[in-house]
């Protein structure tokens, strides 16, 4: 029996006060799919006490990619696990053990020229913290967990601590003075799939005219959706394993990802007319199997890889965290799956990117969310792959770029011309959100290679909400956490391109970029820390703390964000009458 991958934590909806839960997952080759496999998943406290009964007894197969024709073909494993919580925060270790009479364990190294075998010890991972009662999680945030290039790769490979933040992050998990991560969030690009465009079949489609390309008799080869799936699943198990980068966290903290275009390939979404051809079609579908798989945990509809179309379905996810005083919820946007574009009567063409059956969810999500308006202070967290605040690029420059490499680049952006009124409906939404739940909306984001803030402003009545003088959000992007940051010809190029200044809408909107630290944008690679400090009198609220975590600055400046004041609805007095 293999460890191929793992093991990875899931995090979950905590609706209890006295309870924490998530999942854990271990990806196995040489197993019966058929079986669970004869394996123990112990809990102890650190004085080495064992915690009973917190491992679910139903082990669930939630990926069987045991058929596929690679070197890592296996089955994904799922248990689940609920931790009774103390007064004070605490640190649990946990350790899989083989059953009695079972086979021996052992750990494929991805990490020489050549895999190898040898024997997994299955270590004691000493730093899965426990929050205390009542309270909230304190989280990570990063993207850009990579280089679309080999050449940045090699870059990075050459630097003295490739993976120098996410060294940064460990340490600070594993010091008690700082507390540890309790939610890991990912805001994409968590691998870069670019790579496997360049092997054979790719390769030769590549080479193709655009009209050839876009012959459906000029198809991708048979078997083609199984080999690009299996080489998705060969990419996760490589960039994923291992002692440095994102695997310790992986194994330590309960994750919550969204996916970018470089999760499937670069511009994926952007590419137009190519979007419809056979080829992208299966390279999406294969990306999306192995998304579901690793990032968000669990094939969806079943454990057996089926076809997936894009705009079919869409992945926004949703998480609620009760806390004694606060509560937070995360939203996590899928930007990705419902990109597309269609031809219109006039014969120009209309761009999207979320999809209505996204927008249908949200809205129904913020319908919901409502109905417990002024019950205490809450906090929504929105995680968007692209900023919705950045650098803008006029016309001008977009009509330059058509056809040139940088035109999925324009296109990506939700800044771009094409997506500037779907951009606009999205910051009506939250805006909207904020007011009818009495709660603070922050948008955390990537992409960028940069880290930077925005803020959105309102001064419309139907946005303000009640005790303020307008309606905000604030933005805080960072990126990437691997991935180098331009240099100063690259950045001062863009800059001189683009335009920064704020930014008038219509619903009396505006949008601004602000400084982080001493200057408007940080260049370096960087991570975010996200932690929820109480109220510290009878009239403050619950605050929000947003702090860069660069890989050389040590950043004083945080961004703050605190929820209005609560109002009084008709359900909540009805509740006080009760």
């Amino acid at each position: 029996m293999k460890k191929l991958l793992g093991p990875m934590l899931y995090a979950k909806d905590q609706l209890a006060k006295d309870t924490w839960s998530f999942f854990v997952n271990l990806y196995l080759g040489d197993v019966d799919p058929a079986h669970p496999p004869p394996l123990k998943l112990r809990f102890r406290t650190v004085e080495g006490k064992e915690l009973p009964d917190v491992v679910s007894p139903q082990v669930t197969r939630v990926a069987d990619f045991s058929g596929l024709k690679t070197r890592v073909a296996g089955v994904l494993w799922r248990w689940e696990v609920t931790l009774p919580r103390a007064e004070t925060q605490v640190r649990v270790t946990y350790r899989f053990e083989p059953v009695e009479g079972g086979p021996a364990l052992e750990e494929v190294d991805y990490s020489g020229q050549t895999d190898t075998v040898k024997p997994w010890g299955a270590e004691d991972v000493k730093t899965v913290v426990v929050p205390a009662k009542g309270a909230l999680p304190r989280a990570a945030f990063f993207s850009c967990n990579g280089a679309s290039d080999a050449r940045t790769w090699g870059a990075v490979m050459r630097m003295k601590r490739p993976f120098g933040c996410w060294m940064d992050m460990l340490a600070q998990h594993e010091e008690p003075k700082e507390g540890g991560f309790e939610l890991l969030m990912g805001g994409g690009d968590q691998v870069y799939a670019d790579s496997l465009l360049d092997h054979e079949p790719m390769v030769e489609f590549r080479k193709r005219e655009l009209e050839q390309k876009l012959n459906r008799d000029f198809g991708p080869p048979k078997g083609f959706h199984e080999t690009m799936l299996a080489r998705y699943v060969e990419l996760y198990c490589e960039r994923w394993s291992g002692s440095v980068g994102i695997a310790p966290m992986l194994a330590r903290v309960p994750g919550l990802f969204t996916w970018d275009d470089h999760d499937i390939f670069d511009g994926w979404g952007s590419h137009e007319s190519l979007q419809s051809c056979e080829w992208f079609e299966s390279l999406y579908s294969a990306a999306a199997l192995a998304f579901e798989a690793f990032q968000l945990g669990a094939l969806r509809g079943g454990d057996l890889p089926t076809r997936r179309k894009p705009c079919d379905m869409h992945y926004l996810q949703t998480r609620h965290f009760v806390g004694e005083e606060c509560d937070v919820d995360v939203v996590a946007l899928d930007l990705r799956s419902g990109r597309t574009y269609r031809k219109q009567s006039n014969g120009r063409m209309a761009h999207e990117v979320m999809g209505p059956g996204q927008w249908a969810t949200l809205d129904a999500w913020r319908l919901a969310h409502a109905k417990d308006a002024g019950l205490k202070p809450r906090h929504v967290v929105v995680l968007s792959s692209i900023p919705l605040v950045h650098l803008r690029f006029g016309s001008a420059v977009e009509s330059m770029s058509g056809d040139t490499e940088l035109h999925d680049d324009m296109l990506d952006q939700w800044e771009s011309l094409v997506h500037r009124g779907e951009r606009i409906r999205l910051m009506v939404d939250l805006l909207q959100l904020a007011k009818a739940s009495c709660c603070a909306v922050t948008v955390v984001s990537g992409d960028v290679h940069v880290g930077a803030r925005g803020l959105i402003r309102s001064r419309s009545p139907e946005h303000i909400p009640a005790g303020l003088a307008e309606a905000a959000i604030e933005q805080v992007t960072s990126s990437g956490i691997v991935h180098p940051p331009p240099d100063m010809l690259q950045f001062m190029g863009m800059r001189m391109l683009a335009e920064e200044a704020v930014d008038d809408l219509p619903s009396y909107m505006q949008t601004e970029m602000l400084p982080v630290g001493k200057g408007r944008y940080l260049r370096e690679r960087n991570w975010l820390s996200l932690r929820v400090e109480p109220a510290r009198t009878k009239t403050s609220r619950p605050k929000l703390w947003l702090r860069w975590e660069a890989e050389h600055t040590a950043l004083s400046m945080q961004v703050v964000v605190e929820p209005p004041p609560l109002v009084p609805t008709a359900a909540t007095l009805e509740d006080g009458v009760r």
